[in-house]
């Protein structure tokens, strides 16, 4: 594959963009006042001991950062089992996402590429197919926020456990990614968008994808040993039993999922995410690159005020009023969970190798809560009370624009419905037995209770009125357009035009 380079970024553009991604981290962040005396490290040390032993977990590894004190690592293992400690190697899952955009955003610094450069002005070959080009092309940005227009992988690559040259694994499906909705219109999670980014980055650098991300990220950050390929001395992964092994796992494109690296090598990319890309004193990636993973900007909630989404390698969510930004991990026998408080520069590594996923949930919850016992909740935005009439115009039924898997049950209008209407000065939203009360922040722009941010926005595009962010995807059907009738094809597959707010 070749490319031809393109317009470089502007140094002033890149400096705006720098200040107001840095303007915006300190307006949303949870503030680094302390509301009370931070909780002791052994009072969370018993507690996950504790119910790793209830559970008969193998290994536990947590990393935690607080300003002012070195990095707490702590190491679980149970009686009889290999010891561990912070060299040794642990699988990370989708945080390898997080590893790949930063990756990526290094590769097109170095290059001078802009991240609105078009995909197939970088590869020669691009292994998709985009029925809205050349109007509206797939995007560098669109990769990184997976907001690509591409649903998940197939069955059958999913359960794909040869190791394959990045070439081979992007052919094998190439007859079969094309892009369902138009790229950049909203973000849906797939594990598509990394591959076709590993491609790029072997493009820009000239090197094997593992190759790259180690010159680009792991040396600069001292992340020894780290490699998206397997590594000696990596525990294995577990069912929930803690004892029924899972086979290694070669994934279809490791730069989803493959990232194998020790607590002590995580622990720089913790550091390197808290402190604007420096670790130990210096300077290892930029600090531009680590604040556009922080920002959602390619998608048309992004660009219509959607605070929390997922950015570069980056999402949000709350957690008790306060806005942790991140990114989880599931790779067979392993669950993980990077998150972090920018602004009070705390963050955390959370792992274990059984797929027990309600355990980890409850692990989770304690160590966020143990970040942030100690922090004021933030205020969150004032509820604006918008015109009866305004909130009307948004009601009604919604179908979800996008779809992970099922596509062709989606397309059938088979895919469960929502419901908004008009509750007083607020709007209520119901799809099944979920109910969830929206407060208005600005016209179009609401969030849940509790939430400290943007978390809904209602946008319109050629027409079709969209509601993006923690709810989900959904296109408002129009009056006579009940499910996906001949003559009613799903909204998201006929856009053409701007997008602008809905008010």
């Amino acid at each position: 594959m070749s490319a031809a380079p393109t317009a470089p970024h502007s140094r002033a553009r890149r400096g705006r963009l720098l200040v107001a991604l840095l303007a915006l981290l300190t307006a949303i962040a949870e503030p680094a006042l302390a509301a009370a005396p931070p909780p002791p490290w052994s009072t969370l040390q018993a507690d996950l001991d504790r119910l790793q032993h209830a559970h008969r977990v193998p290994l536990l590894v947590l990393v935690l950062i607080r300003p002012g004190e070195p990095p707490r690592v702590h190491i679980g293992t149970l009686p009889g089992r290999a010891p561990a400690g912070p060299g040794t190697p642990f699988r990370w899952g989708s945080i390898s996402k997080t590893a790949t955009a930063m990756t990526a955003l290094e590769a097109a610094r170095q290059r001078g590429i802009d991240l609105d450069t078009p995909v197939a002005q970088l590869l020669a070959d691009p292994p998709y197919r985009n029925p809205w080009a050349p109007a509206q092309p797939l995007r560098l940005a669109h990769l990184l926020e997976l907001s690509a227009g591409l649903a998940d992988l197939s069955h059958a690559e999913f359960a794909d456990n040869a190791p394959r040259p990045l070439a081979d694994a992007l052919a094998r499906g190439a007859d079969r990614r094309m892009l369902l909705w138009p790229p950049g219109l909203q973000h849906v999670y797939s594990n598509v968008p990394p591959g076709i980014t590993a491609a790029v980055v072997e493009t820009l650098t000239g090197l094997p994808f593992d190759a790259a991300a180690r010159r680009l990220v792991f040396e600069p950050l001292g992340m020894t040993g780290a490699s998206y390929q397997p590594v000696a001395g990596l525990p294995g992964g577990f069912q929930a039993d803690g004892a029924t092994a899972i086979p290694y796992w070669h994934m279809t494109f490791p730069a989803f999922g493959a990232l194998n690296a020790s607590p002590a090598a995580m622990a720089a990319l913790l550091q390197a995410l808290l402190d604007r890309g420096r670790v130990a004193g210096r300077q290892g990636v930029d600090a531009a690159t680590v604040a556009r993973m922080y920002r959602a900007e390619a998608t048309l909630g992004a660009r219509r005020g959607l605070t929390i989404g997922y950015g570069a390698g980056l999402y949000g969510w709350v957690r008790d009023g306060h806005l942790f930004f991140g990114h989880g991990g599931d790779a067979d026998g392993y669950r993980s969970r990077l998150g972090l408080l920018p602004r009070s520069r705390r963050g955390y590594l959370l792992g274990i190798n059984v797929d027990a996923a309600d355990l980890f949930e409850n692990l989770r919850n304690r160590v966020e809560r143990f970040l942030s016992a100690d922090l004021e909740v933030p205020a969150p935005p004032p509820e604006f009370a918008d015109d009866p009439a305004a909130l009307t115009a948004l009601a009604g039924i919604y179908y979800p624009s996008s779809a992970r898997f099922r596509i062709d049950r989606w397309r059938a209008g088979e895919a469960a419905s929502a419901r908004v209407e008009v509750a007083g000065r607020r709007l209520r939203f119901h799809r099944g037995d979920r109910r969830v009360e929206l407060l208005g922040v600005a016209p179009g722009r609401f969030r849940r209770q509790g939430d400290p941010a943007v978390s809904v926005v209602f946008a319109e595009r050629d027409g079709t009125l969209f509601l993006q962010g923690e709810l989900g995807n959904f296109a408002r059907l129009e009056p006579g357009c009940a499910g996906f009738l001949p003559g009613c094809p799903p909204p998201a597959l006929t856009l053409q035009g701007p997008d602008r707010a809905a008010h």
